[in-house]
């Protein structure tokens, strides 16, 4: 009985220090192996990482490019606006002046004077840089992208529009009443200045 049982416990242990000899040499493999996998996928996603970053910061880049042409295009078409509806903004002004204030017959006079005086010479930058303003205007537009408000692209069809209007006045392509309708709503007060607060608060809007 205590043969066997030595012999039993001969072979157990025989077996088991073959198992530990066998299992030292593999074991440190596969430790190595794994802790290599683990270093390759945190490489991995490190590399990943970096590569997103870098994709993230050309983006940028090129929307803050893409925004400086959208602003350098639209302060372009405000100035262009501005410089040649100089005459028109003066002209409304000074109508405004003697309808509401009523100076002295001398004083209203001097206005009159003057305002045919601006627009006799003004009036010609009129005709050319809002063409001129209108395209860059729709050159922004291209550029720029707006999902709050419509209001800019309203402001864009007025100032078409009203660009239109202007050019059948100048080359006389309408006659009869539908020449006086045109001129009426084209030199409105109203329709100038609903065309400038569509352009601001549209603009306010997309800021």
């Amino acid at each position: 009985m205590f043969v066997t049982t030595t012999r039993k416990g001969r072979r157990m242990l025989f077996v088991l220090l073959f198992l530990i000899l066998f299992a030292l040499p593999v074991w440190p493999g596969a430790a190595e192996g794994n802790d290599q996998k683990r270093n390759e996928i945190h490489h991995n996603r490190s590399e990943r990482g970096i590569e997103n970053n870098d994709r993230e910061n050309q983006r940028r880049r090129r929307l803050n490019r893409e925004d400086h042409g959208n602003a350098l295009t639209g302060q372009t078409a405000a100035w262009l606006l501005a410089a040649a509806n100089l005459t028109v903004a003066l002209s409304m002004l000074m109508k405004v002046g003697i309808r509401y204030l009523r100076p002295q017959p001398e004083t209203k006079d001097a206005i009159n004077r003057f305002n045919q005086f601006q627009k006799k010479h003004l009036m010609r930058f009129h005709y050319v840089l809002n063409p001129a303003a209108l395209g860059m205007a729709g050159l922004h537009f291209l550029l720029s992208s707006c999902g709050r408000s419509s209001l800019p692209e309203w402001g864009l069809l007025m100032a078409a529009m009203m660009a239109f209007l202007g050019a059948m006045i100048k080359f006389k392509t309408a006659s009869g009443w539908m020449r006086g309708v045109i001129c009426r709503f084209h030199m409105s007060p109203a329709v100038f200045s609903v065309w400038i607060l569509v352009l601001v608060a549209g603009h306010l809007i997309m800021d």
